[in-house]
């Protein structure tokens, strides 16, 4: 019988999931497609259908991890693109906060999340992989990057770090305190404890008061 498109999309969910345990309980490595199949409900058959290999369900997964930065990203380019009169550091920690919270209240990311990160022995075929997730800091710093420029811009940037040396604290700060949480979910509130540091550090390099642009200063 031929099955449905809903019913296809019903198995590729499936096999998902059944991905998501599998790789946190044995590591992406040692996973097989069979224990996915077997976790799923479903014949390896069925897995190929929607999956080359285990390298493509793990990539399906990492793109769904790392989607919703994409859209936090696009969302705060085009507020701050609307509205010339809002603090960028301010609207940056509030995107920073918002991203933590996505964290803390959809299990399946925070769980994606943790294979990526702690789950996943990064051998030779996965080298493509961590190509991705490179791409994916690299994305997510440049976004640091132009909102604090445009700080700079709009006069609400101290002259204490460059836009490019402040969004690569800035990742790595953040990122570390994902990391930290992920090794102790039920130890720790992300957003809590890390946006604090983020304001605190933002407040170091940004300004209260707006200076006069450089065409200001010299008309003065």
């Amino acid at each position: 019988m031929r099955r449905t498109k809903a019913e296809a999309e019903q198995t590729r969910e499936a096999v998902l999931a059944a991905a998501i345990d599998v790789f946190l309980e044995r590591g992406v490595t040692r996973a097989t497609l069979e224990q996915i199949a077997s976790a799923a409900g479903v014949t390896r058959g069925a897995v190929y259908w929607h999956f080359r290999d285990k390298q493509e369900i793990f990539a399906a997964l990492e793109r769904r991890a790392n989607m919703p930065n994409e859209e936090f990203g696009d969302r705060l380019k085009a507020r701050l693109a609307a509205h010339t009169d809002l603090d960028p550091l301010h609207e940056l920690a509030d995107a920073i906060r918002e991203g933590l919270q996505a964290f803390e209240t959809h299990p399946e990311r925070s769980r994606i999340l943790s294979i990526l990160w702690l789950r996943c022995e990064y051998s030779e075929d996965m080298l493509p992989v961590v190509t991705r997730q490179r791409e994916a800091d690299l994305a997510l710093q440049k976004l640091f990057e132009s909102v604090i420029a445009l700080a700079a811009t709009r006069g609400r940037l101290a002259a204490t770090l460059s836009p490019e040396l402040a969004a690569r604290a800035l990742l790595l700060l953040v990122n570390g305190s994902v990391l930290d949480w992920l090794r102790a979910p039920a130890q720790l509130e992300l957003t809590a404890t890390t946006m604090p540091l983020v304001a605190g550090f933002l407040e170091t390099i940004g300004t209260t008061k707006a200076q006069p642009s450089a065409g200001q200063a010299r008309g003065a």
